[in-house]
């Protein structure tokens, strides 16, 4: 008797620890170009159109310090959660403050890009910038061109 409900309560907290475990990860490469002279990079991934492109509503936020010298570009890996498509935004923080200041709460004041580099006017929407990435090793490089 013992025996089998020790054995019961070992099975189910072992299937309980398996719900816990986060999604599988994958890695994007992301190349951001057009960077100003100074201000840390910020990269933020969406794994869906929830909360798009509110910084504090992605899945991801990594931060990197600008490449010193004549170098406008940063070419990084990313580990992300592993979904079907993700949309990127990418700002460079020139006055250090960790956000991304906006006019009038909306229009961008620091240098940002999207993934796709798509020609927004407005709020841009989570399927301007989704991507599908390839697999590893035939992926390319997420190139982000920043503009100000």
């Amino acid at each position: 008797m013992f025996c089998q409900k020790s054995l019961r309560t070992a099975l189910a907290g072992g299937f309980l620890s398996l719900l816990a475990l986060p999604a599988a990860a994958a890695e994007l490469d992301v190349r951001v170009e057009g960077l100003a002279a100074a201000g840390d990079v910020h990269i933020y991934v969406f794994t869906s159109p929830e909360g798009f492109p509110k910084e504090e509503n992605a899945a991801v936020h990594r931060s990197y310090p600008r490449p010193s010298g004549e170098r406008n570009d940063l070419t990084v890996r990313v580990e992300v959660p592993d979904a079907a498509e993700y949309a990127l935004v990418v700002f460079q923080d020139k006055d250090g403050d960790g956000k991304m200041n906006r006019l009038l709460g909306m229009i961008p004041q620091e240098p940002y890009g999207l993934s796709r580099n798509p020609e927004v006017f407005g709020k841009p929407k989570f399927p301007d910038a989704a991507i599908r990435p390839g697999n590893p090793p035939d992926r390319a490089p997420i190139v982000i061109r920043l503009r100000d």
